[in-house]
């Protein structure tokens, strides 16, 4: 029986039942998907889940890991320029999650233990979890214990979470809020996301402007980025009620972030083995997985 009034799924939904399943069997669970279609209020949800049914929580997330690589030092040489990160920064913090994965994973054996997250993978922001290697973490990212979600939106739940994505972003009630990517970015994010459409195949053009989203696009799109991962979509057709922020927990979780040292460290191994230019290169081709 759920006893946290913060958990608003209707426990009669199949929402409900396919993260609460989610919260007790799996050991990793990573939201995909671009910004503004609902991944944080859902984690939110899961988390909570996860919590009631005794699990000790930690977090990887795209806008708390990156921090530790968005330091004066790594800045002056890899600014943010109009609210986008560098893709130094980018690569670097995919290649650190990779590592900081296998470590919690092996510092944390116990199955109450549970890492729960959000992957963007648009533009290079940890598509390196959802990418095949050669290295320690790939069986678990590859097995049935690390399952990937990706919630997408009617459009017209979408046009309601941009609209109050900007108000959050105009009056935060979380501090986290004021780091969402604003309205601008959405429509460059989602412009990524339907060339790459067109790039494998699923859209003739790419018009000029805006381009209004389409859901069936962005599921095929993201099914093609997690084809190496075991993925579950779920489609949001309709508007949870939320009076709290979507970062609002208040249970304990830990979260996953790189040491000033590991930043560094990493920063310094991809400018002088791969260099800036090739670095650039691959972030550009983030897609191919």
């Amino acid at each position: 029986m759920i006893t946290n009034p913060n958990i608003i799924l209707p426990q009669n939904s199949d929402l409900y039942h396919t993260l609460n399943e989610a919260a007790q069997q799996r050991r990793i669970v990573l939201f995909a998907g671009l910004p503004g279609v609902g991944k944080s209020l859902y984690l939110q949800q899961l988390s909570l889940l996860a919590h009631e049914n005794g699990r000790f929580l930690h977090s990887l997330q795209w806008d708390v890991s990156r921090l530790a690589f968005e330091v004066e030092t790594i800045l002056n040489r890899y600014p943010e320029v109009d609210s986008i990160t560098h893709p130094m920064i980018r690569k670097a913090t995919g290649l650190w999650a990779r590592q900081g994965v296998q470590q919690w994973h092996e510092t944390h054996p116990d199955p109450r233990h549970m890492l729960v997250g959000e992957v963007p993978l648009v533009g290079n922001r940890l598509v390196e979890l959802a990418q095949r290697r050669d290295d320690g973490v790939e069986s678990l990212l590859a097995s049935e214990q690390t399952e990937f979600f990706l919630p997408v939106p009617s459009r017209e739940i979408r046009a309601l979470i941009e609209q109050a994505r900007a108000r959050t972003i105009a009056q935060p009630r979380h501090a986290n809020e004021a780091y969402d990517a604003p309205p601008h970015v959405l429509q460059i994010n989602w412009r990524d996301i339907y060339e790459l459409g067109q790039h494998i195949g699923l859209v003739d053009t790419v018009p000029e402007g805006d381009i209004p989203y389409d859901p069936e696009v962005y599921t095929a799109v993201y099914a093609h980025l997690l084809q190496y991962r075991h993925l579950t979509v779920l489609p949001i057709t309709e508007r949870l009620k939320n009076g709290r922020s979507v970062y609002d927990l208040n249970i304990p979780t830990t979260k996953l972030q790189a040491a000033p040292a590991e930043a560094i460290a990493l920063i310094t191994h991809l400018e002088t083995t791969i260099g800036v230019a090739a670095v650039e290169r691959q972030v550009e081709g983030w897609y191919i997985v």
